[in-house]
């Protein structure tokens, strides 16, 4: 060996001499020191490259200050090792690269910060400018800013649940840290990861956080495994913030959290093979994430499996094992996949008429059509006043005698219990219309360890065919069949057993236990009672206009109360606490038409739950804590729900399973928000039919807001009339692979048609359209993995036949011409085609350049001219309008005045005919004139009275109209009787229709004439004064008589 290589050998030899011993606080501890702990006597040796690293023992009962020396003394590769023990009042922090072995010690932190956080060391809570870390969380334990920390076999308690910053363990911006092992309890959060990298939480038991186990805050690729995390409240694990994405979650079991796993505000996370039970709203909830794949998970009865919410995309939901939350009673339904759509998560916005995609169109409007409730009027004086005999119970009465009792009254009775009676042991039904007046009596059920029909009477549960009514349910007060019975004024308890909810199904007996069973009965009324215990408290079943008002129900271990197909009937003013699945359950078609209000509803998972039944009103309820939803509506419809108060649950309203025309209205939103900003409400969740099955819910999901649009390529076509040619669409998804056998909608011209892909993606389409201009819009209505979306193309018909439209003069050298052409554009040379005017057809032959024309011979008139093409079937219309030559008026003129009939006339080009002889026929009179410089030709008029035709006659056309002549001797016929007084009178005119006063109208009647003066309206009256029979009286004047009949009776 040379000499470099023994002093190389030398050197190692004493690193390993130095490095093989322990380094105990108590080598060196000073005999009068306080501390059980205290630094070792040497730091790493370093030698070259070679780094060595020292252990530390943190001994029993040190307190907080000792153990932060200690870590303060260490470098970065130590290692610290606890004694196991107690070690109250702890908060201390961990800036280096050390190594941290519990060996079961538990740190218990103190009860409060202290005043002006004196107990968060002064490096934590000072600010970065004063050489802090400026972390204003409280923690039992924190890791900043450093690296490679590994913390193993602790058990930390934080004893301050209630301030909302607390965390057991915090961690900020450190990087590959390592927390194996632990036992983390109590705080508001279990573990806080802050803006750390390449952190592994790994076999850790997390228990009873006042919001969340572990939150996983913009901590990039993160490994969360092998977790068991109970009774966190809000989130077991809480993964949010795109800073920090790619984190791995799985192998993790959580257990009753509100959601059992959070992934908000991120992107790129897989969580699979985890167990998440009893997680009071969604197994998983995905809000406004992105790019996440969850698979192999089990959710076990939780109510909701994957919730995603606004802003959500790309969220690929694979294989999942689902044993969720399944109501007991048939139908019973789960929601696999919830989504809160950004569309509809504001107050405003969640307002309008909603259907469920799978089934109905449109899924949504904003229209919100709800009638104002009419008013409900009960007549409680008349429903609670006694009728018929009066029978009393004594108090203590037993179950079989009051049995006997209401079996021997007769309709319209009164049952009366003893005022605050109570009655023990009780099993009793009423089937005669009676009241039953409670006067706060009460009626305790049946105690038993298990149910059974021992207790109950015989015509109960024996079936209809041997005389009873064949109820399966166990209740203390049952009715049945009756008409206006009333139950009042009762505290009704039923004490039988509850169930566990985990095994439970519809023949379990515990499940059908009820306070009050009502079935088959008319115009019920159940009002002012107080109703607790059993799986119902109220259950309605075929009833019909039943009442039930002002009850306060509680104490359920199903639901407060339930309208079963129960037409029409009154819910208000009843308050439902502590039921455990729905506060009140309407539900089933044959029981339509509820109205719910004025209810309160406090602590339900679903506060009131409207299921596979319509056309109910819910308004004006408060509804506060339900663990889910404050309403459901399940495969329900035409309902309106407003003006209620939703409080503190962490959804509004859930429509599911096949709902349609769900208005939402107006309502008041005070719902439960994480405190951790930023934190949303979903203010509506909709769980359609289309991800109700397991295999239905696998697929990759987007918000309407993000989801990524099918790509549409159509292109704008411009072709002749009917040539072959075709519309070519293509379906591509985002990525641009084809969509095969995917349905599409074409929309051209008001006509819709429902086409389906190739294995290309492609769908072609033949256009017959008429020659013009139209818009195609393709429409793709998308799917769980990709948007909708719509493109429209242009497509332009040309047509196979042009011309204009003419305008011309009667009979002058204007042709009609069309140019014919074939589909590809080439003219129709020499070819015969046809026209259609004023329905005559004629056949032309094209020219060489395929023009045809048709002179016009036609009358005066706006005409239609229809060309078709042999060729390509097209045919066109044009408008012809042929100009008269002769431009006239009607006439209307008073007898004798100088008013003159007048027509223009026109030369076939158009111009004005000057000096142009013109032939007028009148009354059989032919007169000729000759027209003016400006072509007008006039006749005047002196016919008599009366109406004419004048003809007006040039270039062989002839035109008429009407000439009417008004007279200026106004007459009229008189019927009378033998002298009544009646006058006969005549009136003057003007040539301009205006009366003459002071004319003198001459009459002759029977011979004799008699001579009158017009007055001021330019009548002249004379009195009438012969003997019955009839008359003709003739009226003369300015050169014109007219004779009328004058009748006397």
């Amino acid at each position: 060996m040379n000499k470099k290589g023994l002093i190389l050998s030398i050197f190692i030899s004493l690193i390993v001499i130095l490095s093989s011993g322990s380094v105990f606080a108590e080598d060196i501890s000073n005999a009068n020191s306080d501390d059980s702990a205290s630094s070792p006597i040497a730091n790493d040796a370093v030698y070259g490259e070679i780094t060595t690293s020292s252990n530390y023992t943190v001994h029993t009962g040190s307190n907080s200050s000792t153990i932060q020396n200690i870590i303060n003394s260490m470098h970065d590769g130590d290692v610290l090792n606890f004694e196991k023990g107690e070690y109250k009042d702890i908060c201390i922090y961990i800036d280096k690269n050390i190594t941290v072995n519990g060996n079961g010690a538990q740190l218990i932190g103190y009860q409060t910060p202290g005043i002006n956080n004196t107990n968060i060391p002064d490096i934590v809570k000072n600010t970065t400018k004063t050489g802090g870390y400026g972390i204003s969380n409280f923690a039992t334990v924190y890791i900043l800013k450093t690296s490679n920390v590994k913390l193993n076999g602790l058990t930390m308690i934080s004893l301050n649940s209630t301030t909302y910053s607390n965390a057991v363990l915090y961690a900020y911006q450190s990087k590959n840290l390592e927390i194996i092992n632990n036992t983390i309890i109590g705080s508001s959060w279990g573990i806080y990861l802050q803006t750390c990298v390449n952190t592994t939480i790994n076999q850790n038991t997390i228990k009873n956080q006042a919001t969340t186990g572990i939150l996983n805050f913009g901590s990039a690729k993160s490994i969360i495994k092998n977790n068991k995390i109970t009774n966190a409240v809000n989130h077991g694990i809480d993964i949010r913030h795109g800073t920090g994405p790619n984190v791995t979650v799985f192998n993790n079991t959580i257990i009753g959290s509100k959601e059992g796993i959070y992934l908000m505000h991120s992107g790129g996370h897989t969580v699979y093979n985890n167990t998440l039970i009893n997680c009071t709203i969604s197994s998983i909830t995905c809000y406004g994430s992105s790019n996440i794949y969850i698979y192999n998970n089990t959710m076990f009865k939780s109510r909701m499996g994957v919730l995603l919410g606004s802003g959500f995309s790309n969220i690929t939901i694979g294989e999942n094992n689902y044993n969720l939350a399944n109501l007991p009673y048939p139908p019973t339904f789960v929601y696999y996949v919830g989504i809160a759509d950004s569309a509809y998560q504001s107050p405003q916005s969640v307002s309008g008429t909603y259907s469920d995609s799978s089934t109905y169109s449109p899924e949504y409007t904003n229209k919100i059509d709800i009638e104002a409730p009419k008013d409900i009027v009960i007549d409680y004086n008349g429903i609670l006043k006694p009728t018929g005999t009066t029978y009393t119970v004594p108090v203590g009465t037993a179950s079989e005698d009051i049995q006997k009792m209401i079996d021997s009254m007769k309709d319209g009775d009164t049952l009366s219990f003893e005022k605050n009676g109570i009655y023990e042991n009780i099993c009793i039904y009423v089937d005669k219309n009676i009241k039953i007046l409670g006067n706060n009596a009460t009626l305790i059920g049946y105690e038993t360890k298990g149910v059974n029909n021992s207790n109950i009477p015989l015509k109960v549960w024996k079936k209809t065919n041997e005389g009873g009514y064949g109820c399966v349910y166990f209740s203390v007060l049952y009715l049945f069949n009756t008409d206006n019975a009333v139950v009042s004024d009762l505290n009704i308890v039923g004490k039988a057993p509850g169930y566990n909810p985990n095994t439970v199904g519809t023949t379990t007996d515990e499940y059908k236990t009820t306070s009050i069973y009502s079935e088959s009965n008319k115009n019920i009324t159940i009002t002012n009672c107080d109703v607790k215990g059993s799986s119902w408290g109220i259950f309605l079943q075929y009833n019909k206009n039943a009442v039930i008002a002002n009850n306060n129900i509680h104490d359920q271990y199903t639901t407060g109360l339930i309208n079963f197909g129960s037409a029409n009937s009154i819910i208000a003013n009843n308050t439902v606490t502590n039921a455990v699945n729905h506060g009140i359950d309407v539900r089933h078609g044959t029981g339509p038409n509820v109205t719910v209000f004025n209810n309160t509803i406090i602590g339900s998972k679903e506060g009131i739950y409207l299921m596979h039944s319509s056309g109910h009103k819910v308004y004006n309820n408060t509804i506060i804590k339900c663990t889910l939803s404050s309403i459901t509506a399940y495969g329900s419809g035409n309902e309106a729900i407003f003006n209620n108060t939703l409080s503190g649950s962490r959804i509004g309203i859930i429509v599911g399973g096949g709902y349609y025309n769900v208005t939402i209205g107006s309502n008041n939103y005070n719902l439960d928000r994480l405190p951790f900003p930023p934190s949303f409400p979903y203010y509506i969740v909709q769980a359609d039919n289309k991800y109700q099955t397991p295999d239905k819910t696998q697929g990759t999901y987007y918000d309407s807001a993000k989801e990524p649009k099918a790509v549409i390529i159509v292109d704008d076509i411009t072709m002749y009339y009917k040539n072959g040619t075709k519309l070519h669409i293509t379906l591509k998804d985002n990525k641009g692979y084809n969509l095969a056998d995917t349905p599409i909608t074409v929309t051209i011209n008001g006509v819709s048609y429902n086409k389906t892909t190739d294995k290309n993606g492609a769908v072609e389409m033949n256009i017959y359209l008429k020659p013009g201009v139209y818009t195609a819009t393709v429409a793709y209505a998308g799917n769980k993995t990709i948007g909708a979306n719509s493109v429209d193309a242009k497509i332009t018909v040309l047509p196979t036949i042009t011309g204009n439209n003419i305008t011309k003069m009667y009979q002058n050298g204007t042709h009609f011409f069309a140019a014919f052409v074939n589909g590809q554009g080439k003219a129709l040379a020499n070819t015969k085609v046809t026209f259609n005017i004023n329905g005559v057809f004629y056949t032309k032959q094209t020219n060489d350049k395929g023009i045809a024309n048709l002179n016009i011979m036609l009358r005066p008139n706006h005409y239609i001219l229809t060309a078709y093409n042999p060729v390509t079937g097209d045919e066109q219309g044009f408008s012809v309008d042929v100009k008269s030559l002769i431009e006239a008026s009607d006439l209307t003129k008073y007898y004798l005045n100088a008013s003159r009939f007048q027509a223009t006339i026109y030369n076939k080009d158009g111009s004005l005919a000057v000096n142009k002889e013109v032939i007028y026929n009148i009354n059989g009179v032919f007169y000729t004139k000759t027209t003016d410089e400006n072509g007008v030709a006039s006749l005047g008029i002196s016919l008599r009275p009366g109406n004419y035709i004048i003809t007006t006659i040039v270039d062989g056309l002839a035109m008429g109209n009407n000439v009417t002549v008004m007279p200026t001797l106004v007459t009229k016929d008189l019927d009378m009787k033998y002298l009544d007084g009646s006058d006969f009178t005549a009136q003057t005119l003007d040539g301009q229709g205006n009366p003459l006063a002071n004319q003198n109208v001459s009459f002759n009647v029977n011979g004799v004439f008699y001579h009158k003066v017009t007055d001021k309206d330019g009548i002249a009256s004379l009195k009438i004064r012969l003997m019955s029979g009839e008359y003709i009286i003739t009226s003369y004047w300015n050169n014109f008589q007219t004779g009328n009949t004058i009748k006397i009776a």
